[in-house]
């Protein structure tokens, strides 16, 4: 137990230093572009302030705020967001004078993860310097979020994988009931860490810290976004769960024991990167297979672990079979958990170039080395250890006297009890090993994949055409085959926004593979600006994107970008 709790107290903290030096709150949803754009002086009071992001976000709570130098708000209070969910806009107060304005942005990405930041604009004649603007400080809620997460995978995955083991693994025997009491005190472990989640997300939505958990609205918008419903889910598996221990009817702990560690391990699927990745359904279901397995690994090395501490150093019977039992089903799991990591890393990676360039990726080799350990050790179980013990079934010398001499007979036992020493070191070790696995995990899981930041050379791509007008920008995220967001903006030569018609015709071609033209209509997100969303961008290649908006009843204007799409 005193190792098991350093064990933990390491894992807590490696954890949070993950946290703190990559960026935890780091989510999917990325900036794409800002109205007015960071450190521009424009000449008059915009009026409005928009920012666009690379996914849908919401702004139930939170939202953009504008303040001068003072640290006075400037805006007028509420935000809105576009048609497509991607643009938040806020009103301004009217008559700003010149100077320098800081805009800070609190929104929830589209996958269930809090996005916060800040940029600075200037009005008139003024030096705008990005020192001015500072993004808003959240580290220590994010360092409590991750580790909220970790506490909950552990406790989560702990009882819903040892119930596994005691209902189709188990013996039945007496050892059973410290079994239990892990599953007894893990289930709550597990609950005390989402209500640490809850906490944190509130905390980061909004900015006010512990405070925010005492609004009845912020609650409100945090239990019933994607992270309310997937604590909901894992409540009710772990009462399953907690159930199939105090059962005594066989078919109903299988039942109870089943269902309840696929809501559990279901559950982790419904907040986070799979709800938004480009390959919904395969990520989610390879997110499922891949916490399940990770859940059965796990607590069957937990079970198996106790099994070998507290049973005699030779293998009897009924001891050799629960052995049996599990390193047939760890085969299997490692399979499945082996296929399920590498179709969420392919998803969630986007190009190899991604696994050393971003955090994401960086986190990922780390996991990814911890597992690769931990699959040697599983290998030398199953291969060496184990069939060197069951070899000789149960120890006769003690089942049914001895038949051979005393010197033989003392020697296969030494043996057979050297190789039960070394199953429960190697167990252990394993189990050490997942345990850190989670930590990585619970910091993995809210750092932006490597698809979505990768170095700006890779994506997006900012195209501008001077028109007569003045300028129209496009910005296309992130420029892969699949879904995107196009942003059109119109500036004058001041650049302030443009405010054209209400809609706008887009038209895409791909010349080198005759395709197109797709034509779109595409309606006004804010003053000059347009935002399309989708999944046109169907092919690798250098696209053509042609915009053309009407500039009076009689009048059109048109132009073309050329955007290359990479796979």
């Amino acid at each position: 137990m005193t190792r098991l709790r350093r064990l933990l107290a390491t894992v807590a903290v490696v954890t949070a230093l993950s946290g703190a030096f990559t960026g935890v709150a780091s989510a999917h949803a990325a900036l794409l572009g800002t109205t007015p754009a960071d450190q521009e002086a424009v000449d008059t009071d915009p009026g409005l302030v928009t920012a666009t992001f690379s996914e849908r976000v919401s702004v139930d709570v939170g939202g953009l705020s504008v303040r001068d130098t003072d640290g006075q708000r400037v805006d007028q209070g509420e935000s809105t967001i576009d048609d497509a969910g991607t643009t938040v806009s806020v009103g301004l107060q009217p008559g700003l004078p010149d100077g320098i304005y800081v805009v800070t942005y609190r929104v929830l990405s589209a996958d269930g993860h809090p996005v916060s930041g800040a940029w600075n604009f200037g009005i008139g004649d003024v030096q705008v310097q990005s020192s001015v603007a500072s993004a808003p400080s959240d580290g220590g809620w994010e360092t409590v979020g991750a580790l909220a997460r970790f506490v909950t995978y552990l406790g989560a995955l702990l009882a819903a994988g040892v119930a596994f083991f005691l209902a189709f693994l188990h013996d039945r025997r007496p050892d059973r009931a410290h079994l239990a009491r892990i599953v007894q005190i893990s289930a709550p472990v597990a609950v005390a860490g989402t209500i640490g989640s809850v906490v944190a997300q509130a905390a980061l939505l909004t900015g006010r810290g512990l405070g925010a958990t005492a609004d009845v609205d912020v609650l409100r918008s945090v239990l019933t976004d994607r992270l309310g419903w997937s604590a909901a889910v894992l409540l009710l598996g772990l009462a399953a769960v907690y159930l199939s221990i105090d059962v005594r009817e066989r078919n109903a702990i299988l039942a109870l024991a089943a269902v309840g560690g696929l809501a559990v391990t279901g559950s982790f699927a419904l907040w986070g990167h799979d709800t938004e990745a480009p390959n919904r359904w395969l990520a989610v279901g390879a997110d499922v297979v891949h916490v399940a397995a990770a859940a059965i690994w796990l607590g069957g090395l937990v079970g198996l672990l106790v099994v070998l501490r507290r049973r005699p150093p030779y293998p009897v019977a009924t001891t050799a079979g629960i052995v049996v039992r599990f390193s047939t089903v760890a085969a299997f799991t490692v399979g499945a958990l082996v296929a399920a990591g590498l179709a969420m890393s392919w998803i969630e990676l986007g190009s190899l170039r991604g696994l050393w360039e971003t955090d994401y990726g960086r986190l990922l080799l780390a996991k990814t080395a911890i597992t690769l350990a931990i699959l040697v050790m599983a290998a030398l179980n199953r291969f060496r250890i184990i069939p060197a013990i069951v070899a000789g079934g149960p120890d006769r010398d003690h089942e049914h006297g001895s038949t051979g001499s005393a010197d033989d007979t003392n020697s296969a036992g030494d043996d057979r009890a050297r190789q039960w020493r070394r199953l429960r070191r190697t167990v252990a070790a394993e189990a050490f090993a997942i345990v850190a696995v989670l930590g990585v995990t619970s910091v993995l899981v809210n750092t932006t994949p490597a698809r979505t930041a990768l170095p700006s050379s890779s994506g997006p791509v900012t195209r501008t055409n001077d028109v007569d007008t003045g300028t129209v920008s496009l910005v296309v995220a992130p420029a892969a085959v699949g879904r995107n967001t196009m942003t059109i903006r119109y500036l004058d030569d001041g650049g302030n926004p443009v405010d054209l018609a209400s809609t706008l015709t887009v038209e895409l071609t791909l010349p080198e593979q005759d395709l197109g033209p797709i034509q779109r209509e595409v309606l006004k997100s804010g003053p000059g600006q347009f935002v399309l969303e989708g999944n046109e961008l169907s092919l690798p290649g250098d696209w053509q994107i042609s915009v053309s908006a009407r500039t009076s009843d009689f009048t059109e204007q048109s132009t073309t970008f050329t955007v290359p799409v990479r796979r």
